[in-house]
């Protein structure tokens, strides 16, 4: 039973290198979890970790590694040393950890976790696909793009086995940019893979091919068992390979099948309609599905389906992983199939034989069918972002791909779910004779696991709290195997996406891993814009901060340092031209600061498309390019400091402090409050004032003092309207929060002008009717915009960073700041995920009254700051016991772990924060 007067619970959340399931373990695990306790002022004084092979050993005390008590306060980005020489490569490991208190307390241990070294797979496998034989009958030419895939079956004792592993990868997907299989485990989805490669892995001259593991322990069954694959692929690289790994309970492990010849495979050009056609962007080309049910074998991944009808699977003689290329085990979590079911989805009828499917939400997917029809039937199937104005779907996308396919439908039973990734959430069928039941197509869409519980957002305004659930969903429903700009159109990662699908990703969900390695992919593979390099900077800072783990800053220091080496060379390039020949490597770069001038030349992106710059006019030395360069010189300096590089520590905070004054000397105009553009190379003033001037200076501190701050936010504010794009505005509403000027940011985040193509939130919600962040304001602002594209999920984290104020002040959230800027507003609740726990903090104003509300997880402090003119403070803790209410000077609080309730009143004319 369990003990409910227990005052120390046992961790949970346990993760090794950011994940729940870590089979990328190379040297030294790095453990984390969460700590709990039902007193305040709470934290752990020491923690013991244990590790066994095998659950039953676990369970039976018997450890390979039993760490004894530790007297280490800290839960975030732990090592052991002397564990490493005890781990094999390829061996599997549990470990639990129970904790001390300060108030002498030990925990229970913590539910199991497990993780598995990296097993340095072979670098030469070769793979499978279907073979190219002669058609029979009907069938469609087999052009090999799209392969059903079947293990032989496969007999299994589960009582002999503790874990069962798949690990899995594909060649011949990366023109598409996209994952290239599903697999399946006796009829169930197992997840997607395998994840894209990364040109110049680790700063090296090879790319890095990825490989997955599924933990497929809940899928086996004793006795008969298949492993199902429906991979695609567009080049002659085309191979799939997997192994399925068994550990035992008698502690060894049994490689039970590897893909070869004996496997079973069916071309599947005749199932999914495919005689060449593609649906293109400018970047990709991907298979069409016109799925026909004549040739799709339904049921085709469960156990007893009857392959005997398919060929042996070929055989590709050409190695997987070439000589510059490295296979390497993935660094995030695996993407999943999940089928879409949103509460609002719903059909209707657009005409005779014509529905329409509002599954409510877009997603990134496939479709999941199951529907019986009465006839043999062909059914035009359109799918959108968009309806056009008469209702019907608008199938060729704005951003480029024409989502037109055709089924081919038997009389009876239709079962098949589909493979290619397309951005959409209605689907129209044209011609289908029957009744259409609300579950019979359904989205089937790739995500990452999600954990929906550990973030949301409540407040007396309903528009910001639809915001909140946009840049949520966002967030959710992008998070495939790199975070990117859309996988509608470019499918590829950029660093100013990143800027705000981290951020946005951090206040939502405690899976940071993603997060780390999409940065990790940029730092090897920089886009074009000069600014967003620096970037990889402020995201590795950031990363730090979260989740308490140093190792990026020491693993990828060196790679950092260039990114600021932004002068134009040989190699520079100046647009997204598709012509481009020159290479976007992490070269060495030439250093752009001008000792003379003692500003930064070049420029950056400023804003997209070129004519939300507000007229910005470029020189030599540009405003916002070297006011982001003096906020990343600062971090850099930072980073220098707990790498130790104490040289290096002075000369980025040197070099931050000159571009500040030098940008207040040269470009400011104190008169009205606004930083010029640009100089020129002669050192003469661009004397136009785009709002992309100041708002890039006040978003990254180029101020002398709180007047200065005034005068400048004053006029980023607008006068309560965005200006520029759906992707600047992060900038402008980090500066104004930033700078003291909270209800500035809430103003335009609430103005309810919900017209068409006015830039609000309101007109992207109910004009757009976008359910995941978009590209721009409307189609007027970017006739080419796509409706999943994330670095428009701005508000989410300007909610929780800026208006509720909660941001890690030192690493992995040992300590945290609270700073609540309700502007207008008179009710906030928000609940937020840490490296250390779960994070709640209210706040409740009627009339002067004022009552904030706050959970702080164990092992933190929170610094809380309440607003100006706050008096009569008092602070309660959960048992109702008065704590100290005396504030400092700042009108600040510091509170360790716990539950409390802080109540004051505000002096009459600071009733609305400013």
């Amino acid at each position: 039973m369990v003990d409910t007067d227990q005052k120390l619970l046992m961790p949970t959340h346990l993760n090794v290198n950011l994940l729940s399931f870590a089979y990328n373990v190379e040297q030294s695990p790095v453990f984390s979890w969460w700590d709990h306790s039902r007193l305040s002022n709470s934290y752990q004084t020491a923690f013991q970790i244990v590790v066994s092979k095998r659950l039953h050993e676990l369970a039976n005390q018997t450890y390979l590694f039993n760490s004894g008590w530790v007297a280490v306060t800290n839960n975030t980005a732990v090592k052991l040393a002397q564990l490493s020489s005890l781990l094999q490569a390829g061996e599997l490991y549990y470990w639990q950890v129970r904790i001390k208190d300060n108030h002498g307390n030990i925990s229970d241990f913590s539910e199991p976790n497990k993780f598995i070294c990296d097993d340095k797979l072979n670098e030469s496998p070769k793979g499978i696909w279907s073979s190219k034989t002669s058609t029979v009958d009907q069938e469609l030419p087999k052009l090999g793009n799209v392969a059903f895939i079947r293990s032989p079956q496969i007999t299994l004792n589960s009582a002999e086995i503790d874990t069962a592993v798949i690990t899995a990868f594909s060649r011949g997907n990366e023109p598409l940019f996209a994952q290239g299989f599903d697999l399946f485990m006796n009829g169930r989805s197992v997840g997607v893979g395998s994840a894209r490669p990364q040109a110049d892995y680790d700063g090296s001259d090879q790319t890095g091919i990825y490989y997955n593991k599924y933990d497929v322990t809940e899928f086996i069954k004793n006795g008969k068992n298949v492993i199902s694959s429906l991979a695609t692929a567009s080049s002659m690289r085309k191979a799939f390979w997997c192994q399925l790994d068994v550990y035992r309970t008698d502690g060894t492990k049994k490689r039970v099948i590897v893909t070869d010849s004996s496997w079973k495979a069916l071309d599947g050009s005749s199932a999914f309609g495919d005689f060449g056609v593609k649906m293109r962007s400018l970047y990709f080309g991907q298979v069409s599905e016109n799925v026909d049910m004549r040739y799709y074998p339904q049921n085709w991944t469960t156990v007893n389906f009857q392959d005997d009808g398919w060929d042996n699977a070929w055989v590709n003689p050409n190695v997987m992983v070439n000589t510059s290329e490295r296979l390497v085990p993935y660094r995030s979590e695996n993407t999943l199939r999940i089928d879409s079911h949103q509460p609002t989805k719903k059909i209707s009828k657009l005409g005779p034989q014509n529905y329409l499917i509002d599954l409510g939400k877009e997603i990134i997917g496939g479709v999941n069918v199951h529907l019986d029809s009465q006839l043999l039937q062909r059914v035009t199937v359109l799918m959108g972002e968009q309806l056009k104005d008469d209702g019907h779907v608008r199938h060729h996308l704005a951003c480029g791909p024409d989502y037109v396919e055709n089924w081919t439908l038997v009389q009876g039973e239709n079962s098949f779910t589909t493979l290619q990734m397309k951005n959409y959430r209605y689907i129209e069928l044209v011609g289908f004779k029957g009744d259409l039941k609300l579950n019979d197509i359904n989205g089937w869409a790739m995500e990452q696991a999600f954990p929906e519980t550990e973030s949301s957002f409540e407040s007396d305004n309903g528009l910001l709290n639809r915001e909140y659930e946009l840049s949520k969903y966002s967030i959710k429903a992008t998070n495939q195997d790199v975070f990117v700009d859309s996988q509608a159109r470019e499918r590829r990662p950029y660093e100013g996406d990143l800027l705000v699908n981290g951020n946005t990703s951090y206040v939502v969900s405690s899976h940071y891993s993603l997060g780390r390695h999409s940065l990790d992919y940029l730092i090897d593979n920089p886009t074009w814009p000069e600014d967003y390099k620096l970037f990889n900077v402020e995201m590795a800072w950031l990363d730090y901060l979260y989740t308490g783990n140093d190792e990026l800053l020491h693993d990828r220091y060196d790679d950092l340092k260039v990114k600021f080496n932004r002068g134009k060379g040989a190699d520079s390039f100046d647009g997204a031209a598709h012509d481009f020949m020159g290479t976007l490597r992490n070269g060495k770069g030439i250093d752009n600061f001008d000792e003379q001038v003692g500003l930064v030349t070049n420029d950056g992106l400023i804003d997209w498309p070129i004519r939300e710059r507000d007229g910005f006019v470029e020189g030599e030395y540009n405003t916002p390019f070297n006011a982001i360069y003096f906020g990343t010189y600062r971090m850099m300096s930072k980073i220098a400091k707990v790498t130790n590089h104490p040289n290096d520590v002075r000369f980025y905070e040197q070099r931050a402090n000159r571009i500040k004054r030098q940008l207040i000397d040269k470009l400011y105009d104190p008169q009205t409050g606004r930083f010029y553009d640009s100089l020129n190379k002669d050192l003469s003033v661009n004397k136009h004032t785009s709002h992309h001037a100041s708002a890039y200076a006040l978003c990254y501190g180029v101020y002398d003092g709180q007047n200065m701050a005034d005068k400048i936010s004053k006029f980023v504010a607008n006068d309560g309207e965005f200006i520029g794009s759906v992707y600047f505005i992060y900038f402008m509403l980090k500066g104004l929060i930033d700078s003291g000027h909270a209800t500035d940011a809430i103003t335009l985040l609430t103005n309810d002008d919900n017209r068409k193509d006015k830039k609000t939130f309101a007109a992207i919600l109910d004009q757009l009717n976008a359910t995941i962040a978009p590209e721009a304001w409307s189609n007027a602002y970017k006739p080419n915009l796509t409706l999943s594209h994330p670095w428009g999920a701005t508000p989410g984290l300007t909610i929780v960073q800026g208006i509720m104020g909660i941001n890690p002040i030192k690493p992995g959230f040992e300590t945290f700041r609270i700073k609540i800027r309700p502007g207008n507003l008179s009710y906030l609740r928000v609940t937020t995920p840490s490296s250390r726990g779960i994070i709640k903090a209210k706040y409740k104003r009627e009339n002067r009254h004022v009552q904030i509300n706050v959970d702080i997880p164990m092992n933190t402090e929170a610094v809380i700051d309440l607003e100006k003119g706050s008096q009569t403070v008092v602070i309660q803790d959960i048992d109702g016991n008065q704590l100290s209410g005396d504030l400092s000077t700042e009108n600040r609080v510091t509170l360790s772990s716990g539950k409390y309730q802080i109540s004051y009143e505000l002096l009459r004319s600071k009733q609305l924060h400013v």
